[in-house]
């Protein structure tokens, strides 16, 4: 069975009148999951009819009100989950049956004053839905540490030594460079993660922690590279705060230590996007529906999970907001603690195009002797 997305038709010219661009997202969809929008109101229905700008995937249904409960009741049998769009929740609740508002981000205002790092600590798949974890990224961590390793022998002439993982989440790129021989050194603020890290990506050369890397202090500080990977330092949307991460790192790396940077190339990506993903694995099933845009430097995230687990549904709503910082802007910052000695565009290694890279890679060697 598939999953569907019902409009109510009234709600929907209410709201996409007055906000025509959301309609984006609407049409988005449509590619997605079958898509349908239903009316009970014959005026609405032809109003709908002649709406502007709506996708030929989306079908336009009058129901009459004697029989709009089974009319949901059809719906909930022939669907997996039914994802239904509307900012007054339904009376008719099926296990099946998920509510969603129209406007579904929050406000990017509000973290006007606050990093947005304190908002990740509370992410869902940061925390209760970490077991999830890698189910439910898409991601070729082979590539990405084989990378790691070419930018390892390249800046520090060998091919072993000791790696600090900065927001190392679940210790993904961590196993394998353990396996390779590189002892590695894992912290992370969130304990869930952590936790999923001891249990699934467990080595002996391996160390995890707990720690917040604006303020962290460990005893080791004789580390080859530092690495933080997957847009986890754009978490650190103040400046302050970014320049405590990489002072903390420098202190923490041996004189010529390399940093490695990793973030997507946001500014490059379209400014409204929608996509699903979907994994498998014995039982478990995972749904993923993923809502992104982006705002000047900002890409704020909205994910929608939906999972089936034996016999029981399971629905979580989580959200992310992270900063792309600019290569001047990271010059600036690290500007007497590193210096810039490579930016690559992706996992292949290729130069940095700030017009066409999947990815922003900043390699960074230390200067100067520790403080």
């Amino acid at each position: 069975m598939k999953n569907i997305v019902i409009y109510e038709g009234r709600e929907f010219i209410k709201y996409y009148s007055k906000n025509k661009e959301e309609i984006e997202y609407c049409n988005k969809i449509s590619d997605i999951y079958l898509t349908k929008i239903y009316t009970t109101d014959k005026r609405v229905y032809e109003d709908i009819l002649n709406f502007q700008n709506l996708s030929k995937n989306i079908s336009i249904e009058y129901v009459n009100k004697s029989y709009l409960k089974n009319f949901l009741i059809d719906i909930s049998t022939k669907h997996n989950w039914i994802i239904y769009i509307s900012n007054n929740k339904t009376n008719m609740i099926f296990d099946n049956l998920i509510n969603i508002p129209y406007k579904f981000f929050s406000d990017i205002f509000e973290f006007d004053n606050e990093s947005f790092t304190e908002h990740a600590k509370n992410k869902l798949i940061y925390n209760e839905l970490s077991k999830y974890y890698m189910m439910s990224i898409a991601n070729d961590t082979n590539k990405e540490v084989s990378l790691l390793q070419k930018i390892y022998e390249k800046y520090l002439n060998k091919k072993e030594g000791k790696i600090l993982d900065c927001c190392c989440g679940v210790g993904r790129h961590d196993y394998i460079l353990a396996n390779a021989g590189y002892r590695v050194t894992g912290i992370d603020i969130s304990e869930n993660q952590i936790q999923t890290a001891r249990k699934i990506h467990n080595h002996t050369n391996i160390n995890y922690y707990i720690e917040d890397v604006r303020n962290f202090k460990l005893k080791d500080k004789n580390y080859d590279m530092a690495i933080c990977m997957w847009t986890t330092y754009n978490y650190l949307s103040k400046e302050q705060d970014l320049k405590k991460f990489i002072f903390n790192v420098w202190n923490h790396l041996n004189n010529g230590g390399v940093l490695v940077l990793d973030s997507k190339n946001i500014p490059i990506l379209d400014k409204k996007r929608v996509y699903s993903r979907k994994s498998c694995k014995e039982s478990l099933e995972i749904d993923l529906l993923i809502f992104k845009r982006v705002v000047n430097n900002i890409q704020n995230s909205k994910y929608f999970y939906f999972i089936n687990d034996k016999t029981k549904k399971h629905f979580y709503s989580d959200e992310e907001f992270v900063r792309f910082y600019y290569l001047d802007e990271i010059k600036s910052i690290v500007n007497g603690y590193f210096d810039i000695v490579d930016v690559y565009g992706n996992f292949d290694g290729e130069k940095y195009d700030p017009n066409k890279s999947e990815r922003f890679i900043v390699v960074l060697r230390k200067r100067g002797n520790n403080r």
